[in-house]
């Protein structure tokens, strides 16, 4: 989770999403490899922790040290720079709707399925 939130917390700074890591982290990957954006939101959804190239690669092109971005009991991510909520007006009455918020398991299933609710009517 401290991964997840500093790397989180890194591409807020650069004002960047999961897909301006990716093409950037990119550039300083080896020949023939890439960090694809499923890559960064496997990350940034806390599922795994990158490999040391790819680690790297992203801590490159935020111009940070790899260092930074991993967790330690020493110095905590800056939980002020991740919103816990953001809502971005799409037009046509549709939105983009971001929580990062810890929430108790049957809260997220109503969320989960109201969302698959959502998805299914449009």
């Amino acid at each position: 989770m401290e991964f997840a939130r500093r790397l989180q917390a890194a591409m807020v700074a650069k004002g960047w999403n999961q897909s301006d890591l990716a093409r950037e982290a990119s550039k300083f990957m080896p020949q023939g490899k890439a960090v694809h954006r499923d890559n960064v939101s496997v990350y940034v959804n806390m599922r795994a922790l990158p490999g040391r190239e790819r680690l790297e690669a992203m801590a490159k092109a935020l111009g940070v040290e790899p260092t930074d971005l991993l967790p330690n009991s020493i110095r905590p991510a800056p939980k002020a720079a991740v919103p816990t909520r953001e809502v971005k007006d799409l037009g046509g009455g549709r939105v983009w709707f971001r929580v990062n918020q810890e929430v108790s398991w049957p809260t997220a299933i109503k969320i989960l399925q109201m969302l698959e609710e959502e998805s299914r009517a449009h």
